[in-house]
């Protein structure tokens, strides 16, 4: 058997992108295809896919996934190891915002369920992940958080908590992997225009523009082109870090 040598950049990586049916996940993707990559996306079965249904990005692969079902995540990592002879990088960006109310409205169910797709489906994704890198030596691990996750935002309890407990979740597993030639960070972005952006109601949006020092929304290609760097051969010392991506907004 050949063992494939460790990668040395990007184009010799072998990267799954998880919510890569649109907006940062879809922005990544793209990115990292256009510099040599081998990519392979993954978004929920029912996902539209921005440029149609069932359809991706030219040379990009996709597969579904369900990050808060074990067996649907261990299927799709698997394949996707399998089409591309390895996995190096893996960057994880399902994730939901819920409704935008009062903590005092939204039910137990919703808190729950962003819970479950947001952190839980974190942490399924690194237990599928981590002992493939760790067996290899070598591994790019990435969640996105968010600024919310950093200092809270009004009327998104369950949205401000998930992201929150990621930035925990990806410090204690940097801590547990750093022998293993494993990185696992985070990216917290502000506000990228996305289809998540548009959920959140016009008055708040301008609410939070106006604490963003740059004066502008970020751009998925903004994110991609950090994100690209987070899970390159390159950033080797850097684990158990929140990259920020906010214009300046967010204060640590």
């Amino acid at each position: 058997m050949t063992v494939k040598a460790l990668p040395g950049t990007v184009a010799e990586s072998r990267c799954l992108v998880i919510g890569a049916a649109s907006g940062i996940g879809r922005a990544t993707a793209a990115r990292l295809r256009a510099s040599g990559a081998a990519v392979v996306g993954a978004d929920l079965p029912n996902a539209g896919w921005a440029d149609g249904p069932g359809t991706r990005d030219p040379g990009t692969s996709s597969l579904a996934i369900d990050v808060t079902d074990p067996a649907s995540v261990a299927a799709a990592v698997s394949a996707a190891a399998e089409e591309m002879g390895g996995l190096d990088a893996v960057v994880n960006c399902a994730g939901i915002l819920g409704p935008v109310a009062s903590a005092l409205t939204v039910s137990l169910e919703d808190f729950e369920r962003i819970l479950r797709i947001n952190l839980t489906g974190a942490f399924i994704v690194s237990q599928a992940v981590l002992p493939r890198m760790a067996e290899a030596g070598y591994g790019r691990l990435l969640h996105i958080s968010s600024t919310a996750g950093k200092e809270g935002v009004v009327n998104m309890p369950a949205y401000s908590a998930s992201k929150a407990g990621i930035l925990g979740l990806v410090k204690s597993l940097a801590k547990e992997f750093a022998l293993a030639g494993v990185t696992v960070n985070a990216l917290a972005p502000g506000n990228v225009l996305t289809p998540l952006l548009a959920e959140v109601p016009a008055e708040q949006q301008a609410a939070q523009a106006a604490k963003i020092p740059m004066g502008r929304f970020g751009q998925p290609a903004e994110a991609a082109s950090l994100i690209e760097f987070i899970i390159s051969p390159a950033n080797s010392y850097t684990t158990g870090f929140v990259f920020d991506l906010s214009g300046g907004r967010a204060t640590y």
